[in-house]
């Protein structure tokens, strides 16, 4: 599934051109001009007239890349460096860099040893000789243990570390030292992120006016818990009781962030200058609510022909509202939407069994539990 994020731009705000790109209206003036000039009479065989048309090309891709410099100056429509270079207006709000995936590393001895042993070096540990993580801090072998548990971090920023399950880090790159006997990875691979995409750095942005505040507005801490990883789509702020803030945040394409992403931001929004001295903030991954997709379509014998294909655009449509459906946190299971996506892949009609509409309280989000798509077969019309 692919990111889906666009930028939430006000429906008020027009369209902005900046210099006129009508290739017609510049032709037909440039010839008026030229024939009031030479009082001659342009015809369409006329070799004048088509350098005029040769001529009129070229202006017209200038002004078009003249709009396209002059809009980045307006952050609904900058990119890259010019989309950074607006952030000072919106309080200073840096693009997210991309960060490196995180884990524990158990190093276990061939012997326990009577005394403590530490390690000061940092060490590697690669997955496949590619992808590696290197120990932060000493490694500390307590007298009578024959392991130790280090943290440690990708040596290769992004994603590409994230997702290796206990046991897939387990190939030592560094000297063995006195002892060793075998790693591996305690804890799965995560936290990774890349660079923060201009959608999603532009939302954020409009987002920052909230943090202005000192008195812990929803839309204030939204913002700070979006600013702690490009991970985090989604981010739920209630206050269940007075005094308490219950967070919950979503990564993109409805994954669940895991525990050291969450104590991440609780400590991120705990500190002194975000958080009123009488918030309590609780961070957490969203509760969940179930549901299956059983649905039967059918094909019209009109479009017999075309099964192949549109059995192919009902998986697509299938894909496409899952990530849709579980994507938001507080997001009703809507099948009414399911089917106006499944009637646009060519289908005759839909039986859908499941889902059926539930309610999805604030900080919680569907997820599929089992999915069922079954053809039908071909009806007359």
């Amino acid at each position: 599934m692919t990111n889906t994020t666009t930028r939430n731009i006000p429906s008020n705000l027009p369209e902005v051109e900046f210099v006129d790109t009508d290739t017609e209206s510049l032709v037909n003036k440039l010839i008026a001009g030229y024939e009031e000039i030479t009082k001659r009479t342009l015809y369409p065989a006329d070799p004048v007239r088509a350098f005029i048309l040769w001529l009129a090309d070229v202006i017209i891709q200038e002004r078009v890349l003249i709009n396209e410099s002059a809009k980045q100056n307006l952050p609904r429509y900058a990119e890259g460096q010019y989309l950074d270079s607006l952030s000072e207006i919106f309080h200073n709000t840096p693009r997210l860099e991309p960060t490196a995936a995180k884990t524990t590393l158990r190093f276990y001895l061939t012997k326990t040893l009577t005394e403590d042993f530490i390690i000061t070096d940092a060490l590697e540990v690669t997955v496949d000789g590619e992808i590696n993580f290197e120990t932060t801090g000493h490694i500390i072998f307590k007298a009578g243990a024959d392991y130790a548990d280090a943290p440690a971090v990708c040596t290769t920023v992004g994603e590409v570390g994230n997702g290796f399950t206990p046991g897939q880090v387990d190939k030592l790159v560094s000297d063995e030292f006195l002892y060793f006997k075998a790693v591996t990875n305690v804890t799965e691979t995560a936290g990774g992120s890349e660079e923060e995409k201009d959608a999603e750095y532009y939302n954020r942005m409009r987002e920052s006016e909230e943090s202005y505040t000192t008195a812990g507005s929803r839309g204030s801490y939204i913002y700070h818990a979006k600013s702690v990883s490009s991970q985090i789509s989604d981010v739920s702020a209630e206050s269940p009781q007075p005094g308490v803030v219950d967070i919950r945040i979503m990564l993109h394409n409805g994954e669940l962030p895991d525990i050291e992403l969450t104590e991440k931001v609780r400590e991120y929004l705990s500190a002194d200058d975000i958080r009123p001295l009488t918030d309590t903030v609780l961070v957490a991954a969203p509760d969940t609510v179930e549901f299956d997709i059983d649905i039967k379509y059918f094909v019209s014998k009109e479009k017999e022909a075309s099964t192949s294909d549109i059995k192919q655009a009902v998986a697509l449509a299938v894909e496409n509202y899952i990530l849709w459906q579980t994507s938001k946190m507080g997001r009703d299971i809507n099948p009414s939407y399911f089917n106006a996506m499944l009637m646009e892949s060519g289908i005759k009609r839909v039986e859908i069994n499941s889902p059926v509409f539930t309610q999805i309280p604030k900080g919680s989000v569907a997820i599929v539990r089992e999915e069922s798509v079954n053809f039908g077969g071909v009806e007359d019309e």
